[in-house]
C-alpha cells in the first residue's frame, strides 16, 4: 500500500517484491514494481482476489470502472 499510495496509484495495482535474504535468517522486503495494468484473465491474480472477497468478476469490472471515472 505504501508503494501504491507513494507513486499517486488508484484502483488496482499488483506490487511485486523480493526478499533480500542474510545468513543470519535476517533479510529486507524490496519492492520491484508496481503495475497499474495488472493482468485480467481468468488465471490472473487481481479476478481470484476479487472472488477471495467475494466479488464476481463483473463486480470488479463495474468497481474499476466507477473508480476510475471519479475526478480526484
Amino acid at each position: 500500500m505504501k508503494a501504491h499510495q507513494a507513486l499517486g496509484c488508484r484502483g488496482v495495482t499488483r506490487a511485486d517484491f523480493c526478499f533480500d535474504h542474510r545468513p543470519d535468517g535476517s533479510g529486507d522486503l524490496i519492492c520491484l514494481e508496481v503495475n497499474t495494468q495488472p493482468g485480467m484473465t481468468e488465471t490472473s491474480l487481481v479476478p481470484e482476489l476479487a472472488e477471495h472477497a467475494g466479488r464476481s468478476f463483473g463486480e470488479l469490472v463495474k468497481w474499476i470502472v466507477e473508480d476510475a471515472s471519479l475526478d480526484r
